[in-house]
């Protein structure tokens, strides 16, 4: 690598927008790397590092302050407890992510169950016509509040 790589070059090798570079620099997830002369940033073989353990980490769906506490262990050369903490994380990830499931797979059975029940209206013609005035008891959307 030469003497530095600008915002630029940083970003197509990591395929990074430029601004989110600027961003993770804002919040200390990399850096205020050194200037050229001209004052363009000059990022090290250092930052690239940075940035793709940042980039893997991202994969695994950690926040940016998890991200952030992550990368200080492991550029510190603690991976012991960048891989506890890592496994902690990724446990807490996958219990989400499990409890998500469960309330999409609710979800789809209610839609299923909800449809079921107006194609059954549409299909049998029991379904309401317009109520008189003021009538506002319509039950296409279901049983009342």
């Amino acid at each position: 690598m030469k003497a530095g790589m600008t915002i630029g070059e940083l970003a197509l090798e990591l395929q990074l927008n430029p601004k989110t570079i600027r961003y993770y620099e804002e919040v200390g997830l990399l850096p205020e790397p050194r200037r050229s002369e001209s004052g363009y940033r000059l990022y090290s073989a250092y930052e690239v590092e940075r940035l793709r353990l940042v980039k893997r980490a991202k994969v695994l769906g950690l926040s940016l302050a998890e991200i952030k506490e992550i990368v200080e262990y492991a550029v510190n050369g603690r991976c012991g407890v960048t891989e506890a903490r890592l496994l902690r994380l990724v446990e807490a990830k996958l219990g989400e992510i499990d409890r998500k499931i469960d309330d999409l797979i609710k979800f789809r059975d209610d839609l299923r169950q909800y449809h079921q029940d107006l194609s059954g209206r549409s299909v049998s013609g029991t379904g309401h016509e317009r109520g008189t005035q003021g009538d506002a008891s319509c039950q296409c959307l279901g049983e009342k509040v």
